[in-house]
């Protein structure tokens, strides 16, 4: 089996939440990319995974149904990324149950109530969003704050999106309320629809070493598999820490791209910005140990 897979992604993200790519595209653009297999993880969504898969298989391309959930963790917003892992990579089924995608529904609702919180903040100072601004007319789309920076450049008040976060989209501030969803909330749904676990990007949250230590704690005795240990963001440095917590913590390490198309400029799906590279070892491995 080895010889047959190289390099994969475990972190992608499509139109059904925040990157530019449909479904189909970002397969296309793995494939383009010699990538061997990818997980589509969007943002509290699975609506692009089905697309995505067919495409893969076209392509002879391997997909795994996955999604990126949001959640706060002292007062923080923290991501944990969630697997339906295959019993075998060859697998030319796609079975999702319809419950995940009743269960996936109160956190959409839940991100809906925000947004709608959001877009009444920035109307209280003269700011007028509207949703189709945001979506772009499709309305299974999960709105993210990326969503809401491409509407400030569009409305003239920033020119790119740093500028966007910085000045009106810090998690917590005047527009961004803290969400409603707790790590606790998250876990139970992941465990209970016996995803495989992984705290995404540990490093993007500025936690102190003790308090991502704590973290760590915390989610493993909710149910954590794993850590994103390779991601594009992660020096060298980062990595070699990150897999330190992995053995520390008997955690699996998982690694991706985070490829969003154009709302990352310069991130290539499978590559991140440049020299990344994901053996799909690293998912075997997960395969062979997790059941044992």
């Amino acid at each position: 089996m080895k010889e047959n897979f190289k390099y994969i992604d475990l972190h992608t993200h499509s139109t059904a939440s925040d990157g530019t790519c449909s479904p189909t595209e970002v397969a296309i653009s793995a494939k383009k990319a010699s990538l061997s297999l990818i997980a589509l993880t969007d943002h509290d969504t699975m609506a692009g995974v089905e697309e995505c898969f067919k495409k893969g298989l076209e392509l002879d391309l391997s997909v795994i149904a996955g999604v990126e959930m949001s959640c706060v963790y002292k007062e923080k917003e923290i991501h944990i990324l969630g697997y339906l892992l295959p019993s075998s990579i060859s697998e030319r089924e796609l079975n999702i149950p319809k419950e995940i995608f009743d269960d996936l529904s109160f956190f959409a609702k839940e991100r809906a109530e925000r947004n709608a919180e959001i877009i009444r903040r920035f109307k209280n100072d003269g700011i007028i969003i509207l949703e189709n601004d945001l979506n772009n007319s499709n309305q299974n789309t999960q709105i993210t704050r990326a969503h809401f920076a491409n509407a400030l450049i569009k409305l003239g008040l920033v020119k790119s999106k740093s500028e966007a976060f910085d000045k009106y989209l810090e998690y917590g501030g005047k527009y961004i309320p803290v969400k409603n969803i707790t790590t606790t909330r998250c876990m139970e749904f992941l465990k209970k629809h016996n995803f495989f676990i992984s705290l995404a990007h540990p490093f993007q949250y500025k936690f102190s070493d003790e308090d991502l230590n704590t973290l760590i704690s915390h989610l493993i005795e909710l149910g954590l598999d794993g850590i994103e240990v390779y991601h594009s963001t992660h020096s060298a440095s980062d990595i070699k820490k990150l897999m330190l917590l992995a053995n520390k913590y008997k955690l699996f390490p998982t690694g991706g791209s985070d490829f969003h198309g154009g709302n990352k400029p310069g991130l290539d799906i499978g590559k991140g910005y440049g020299d990344l590279k994901i053996p799909f070892e690293l998912l075997e491995n997960i395969l062979t140990n997790k059941s044992n």
